[in-house]
């Protein structure tokens, strides 16, 4: 019968690698506040829908014309304000 070896001594590798500094470093970055304190963040839940071409192409064609650099408008964005307008939904 043949013995089985051990388990490799994986410390040397996992002390000295260079991803843990990249990982680090993002840790230790500053986040962004995302709500204020006194604001609880607003769930969101997945919505999926087919609309025709003609619509979803317009939508492409004006969160693309919306964006600038430095600031990306998402389809997303353009459907929750007109959804939001059409309902009276202020926020």
């Amino acid at each position: 019968m043949k013995k089985m070896r051990g388990k490799p001594d994986l410390t040397a590798f996992l002390e000295g690698g260079a991803g843990d500094v990249a990982d680090k470093a993002h840790r230790d970055a500053p986040k962004p506040a995302a709500h204020a304190a006194d604001e609880p963040p607003v769930p969101t839940v997945q919505k999926l829908f087919r609309m025709r071409w003609d619509i979803a192409k317009a939508l492409k064609d004006a969160a693309s014309a919306e964006s600038v650099p430095g600031h990306r408008v998402t389809e997303t964005e353009i459907v929750e304000r007109l959804l939001k307008q059409h309902f009276g939904i202020d926020s």
